[in-house]
């Protein structure tokens, strides 16, 4: 069975009731009255409730797509809560807010502009990409949130995935180990590069 939303949506029935429509003057000045009480105590709310406040405040700042989603959300992890509230005693479970969760995805694309992978291109990503390393490395705070989203990425590929990462990264230092030997004036042999097998190990 369908659960009733816990917001109500104000249609153009309701919108007729509230201004009289064919109603005596009577009945529909009293309804009126009513509408206005009820608007006054929502100010009142929101102008001594700070979350209301915030609350309304991330409704109006939201794109106006994802307001219907967002919302059933609210209502069903709502509704979720308060039958849980209601349940603790006999089931011995209860539920809490998740300061963690996220309500929106991210949505990669798919395909990728072949140019960006020249060599120039490549190389100049590689030299910024080094810097930056060199700012994450330096600053503590900095370097705390990378090591938090890099553990949060892993999560989202497949071992696979992480394995082919894996023999970049080795290649990588092999190539740091190379720059600085051919920097002290030594003989390096180029590097040979491992292959991944099919199932995303190294060879």
């Amino acid at each position: 069975m369908a659960k009733a939303p816990l917001t109500v949506r104000a249609g153009g029935e309701h919108c007729d009731a509230v201004m009289g429509g064919d109603l005596p003057a009577g009945l529909a000045l009293e309804r009126l009255k009513t509408t206005l009480e009820a608007a006054l105590r929502v100010a009142q709310e929101l102008a001594t409730d700070e979350l209301a406040g915030r609350l309304l405040s991330t409704f109006h700042a939201m794109p106006a797509e994802d307001r219907e989603v967002i919302v059933g959300v609210f209502e069903r992890e709502v509704q979720r809560r308060l039958l849980s509230r209601g349940t603790e005693a006999p089931v011995g479970q209860s539920t809490r807010a998740n300061p963690n969760a996220r309500l929106y995805i991210r949505a990669h694309e798919s395909g990728f502009d072949r140019r960006t992978l020249e060599r120039d291109e490549m190389m100049v990503a590689n030299i910024r990409a080094m810097r930056v390393a060199a700012i994450v490395r330096n600053v503590p705070e900095i370097h705390a949130t990378w090591r938090d989203a890099m553990r949060g990425a892993m999560d989202q590929v497949d071992d696979a995935t992480r394995a082919i990462v894996e023999d970049l990264v080795h290649e990588v230092v092999s190539f740091i180990a190379e720059a600085r030997a051919v920097e002290a004036g030594a003989d390096v042999p180029p590097v040979a590069t491992s292959s991944a097998t099919k199932d995303g190990r190294r060879s």
